[in-house]
């Protein structure tokens, strides 16, 4: 923002959208990247009787898809599934924000637990689950610790994309403060993409060299 009339003005826009907010921020109901779309039906993607299938499965009450896409006839569909944050945990964002501190992006979506699935013929498969750690397939995907992130983790904001044909994410930690406010856990959002070498979902890291050029690549799994 410019000036600050403008930053008073956003935050007040977002603190009235937190509101009513339970895990979609608004956006744009249109495909973002090649095959993924937002939404809770996505036509030809996600049906309703997915929607059940999935609330089924997973002992869910109240849940949305933030993203999906098509991997083909037998591979199935992936779909981003996030959980609503608790009132409590909504309110210190909503506070945060309007006194000027952390806001959500306001493009992406916030949620308690985010999940990366696959449906697959009758089954709901849990592929990654992001909660208070990121983990996949029985590991951690990365130390949170090692990142910086320190404190309880009162939920997620981040956006969905698309990468090699699935789904992708980039997340950002919703941390409490010693003194319970709500705020950014990390600086620079946590990547999660699949690796098209290894068949699976990964931590995606991107460092700066000294050369002034970026590095990106997988890094491996922390442990259990």
């Amino acid at each position: 923002m410019s000036n600050g009339g403008g930053a008073t003005s956003y935050r007040s826009r977002l603190g009235r959208a937190l509101a009513w907010l339970i895990i979609l921020a608004e956006f744009p109901t249109g495909a973002i990247g090649a095959g993924v779309k937002y939404g809770d039906a996505v036509p030809g993607v996600i049906r309703p009787s997915d929607l059940e299938r999935i609330k089924r499965v997973l002992h869910l009450e109240r849940f949305s898809v933030i993203a999906a896409v098509r991997l083909g006839a037998e591979e199935g569909r992936e779909a981003v599934i996030a959980e609503p944050l608790p009132d409590e945990a909504l309110a210190k964002i909503k506070a945060a924000c309007e006194a000027g501190g952390f806001c959500p992006d306001p493009v992406g979506f916030v949620g308690s637990r985010i999940r990366i699935v696959l449906l697959q013929d009758k089954d709901v498969l849990p592929l990654v689950m992001i909660e208070q750690e990121v983990r996949g397939a029985g590991q951690r995907l990365v130390d949170l610790r090692e990142l910086g992130v320190d404190g309880p983790i009162l939920g997620w904001n981040g956006r969905a994309d698309a990468a090699d044909g699935h789904v992708a994410l980039s997340l950002t930690p919703i941390t409490a403060t010693a003194d319970g406010r709500a705020a950014a856990g990390l600086h620079i959002p946590l990547l999660i993409r699949w690796n098209p070498k290894r068949d699976r979902f990964q931590f995606f890291d991107c460092v700066a060299g000294d050369d002034g050029t970026t590095r990106c690549d997988f890094r491996d799994e922390v442990g259990g």
